[in-house]
């Protein structure tokens, strides 16, 4: 068997070697045998996606060692990586389509090649609003850096960087610092034979919480990570210019806040009151304490999806059919609230 047969191979692709659905596969042998078990079917393959040869993977169970994908007696293989963080791409891609279809947005997750492989960066690209997010893998030079936001900037109406571990370089978190008052970050956590990515915001002097995907929002402004109370949205137009981003003054004293759909006055009634009492209770939570806060950043969450899904939505055709049940829960919302900001002032 050649050198490269005899590799820790822990991730492929499902089905065919073109394939995008990665794996992982447990390195215990019970959890080995119950997969087999579920999935009698599945055949592995070091996609192509995965930077890999094409051929066919073989899972190896042992009980004195951990399991792990085989290529076949003397398959030639010069795939980079190989541990349980290489289908990352995938899993993220995955993500992005499963998030974007569950929130309502017509969007589009894509891998890109930044000259090192398929694993390099993952768009979405929100088809109507020309909104962008990139998820960047590979670590990228300043000028790199600044080159590829220009190019994406050309299209885009939003921006938004999600730098992966060790990918973003020190200049341009300082460059993000000044432009946008923190730098996105993601990872990937293992869960069962899939990874999944978690969110979150890193200041200058402080960080949020890991999130799950599923708790971040896409806003008019851009993607909302809960608790990124210091990032500037008073323009998320990407800048392009040839010389560095100077240091920005920070903007007046208003929060960004998750449901900043900013409503028109065509908007119901109902959804600019939960937008004015939103705005209201982010004022007052901003000098309480760390349960208020928590607090204040969930119900903001909670009615950025609620405008989200129901701001635009003014016609008849629509307020005649759920009117009552949307307004239910707008009147509820909007109770709730109160409530919280009333116990604040």
């Amino acid at each position: 068997m050649s050198e490269s047969d005899r590799r820790l191979v822990q991730t492929a692709v499902i089905g065919s070697a073109s394939s995008g659905m990665g794996i992982v596969l447990p390195q215990e042998a019970g959890e080995l045998r119950r997969l087999r078990r579920r999935h009698p079917a599945y055949t592995y393959w070091c996609g192509t996606q995965l930077g890999g040869c094409g051929g066919k993977l073989s899972d190896r169970l042992y009980v004195d060692k951990v399991c792990h994908f085989a290529h076949a007696p003397n398959a030639s293989c010069h795939r980079n990586a190989n541990g349980a963080d290489s289908a990352d791409h995938l899993f993220v891609k995955q993500d992005l389509a499963l998030w974007a279809r569950g929130s309502g947005i017509d969007a589009r997750a894509v891998l890109r090649d930044l000259g090192s492989g398929p694993g390099d960066a993952v768009d979405l690209r929100v088809r109507d609003s020309r909104q962008r997010v990139r998820f960047q893998f590979r670590r990228l030079s300043h000028p790199e850096w600044r080159s590829a936001r220009e190019e994406l900037a050309r299209d885009a109406a939003s921006l938004d960087w999600v730098f992966g571990p060790g990918s973003a370089h020190p200049e341009t978190v300082t460059e993000m610092y000044a432009a946008n008052g923190c730098v996105l970050r993601f990872r990937c956590e293992t869960q069962g034979v899939a990874r999944h990515i978690r969110i979150r915001a890193e200041e200058a002097r402080r960080s949020t919480d890991w999130v799950p995907l599923d708790a971040c929002v896409m806003t008019p402004e851009g993607l909302r990570v809960p608790g990124a109370r210091g990032l500037r949205r008073a323009s998320r137009r990407p800048v392009v210019e040839a010389s560095p981003v100077p240091p920005v003054a920070a903007p007046g004293p208003r929060p960004a806040t998750g449901a900043d759909r900013r409503p028109g006055r065509s908007t119901s009634p109902l959804v600019r009151k939960v937008q004015r009492l939103v705005d209201e209770l982010n004022a007052l939570a901003a000098s309480a304490d760390a349960d208020v806060r928590t607090k204040a950043e969930r119900m903001d969450r909670e009615a950025a999806s609620w405008i989200e899904r129901y701001g635009r939505l003014t016609g008849p055709d629509f307020w005649s059919g759920k009117a009552t049940k949307v307004a239910g829960q707008g009147d509820e919302l909007a109770r709730r609230l109160g409530k919280l900001a009333g116990t604040l002032k």
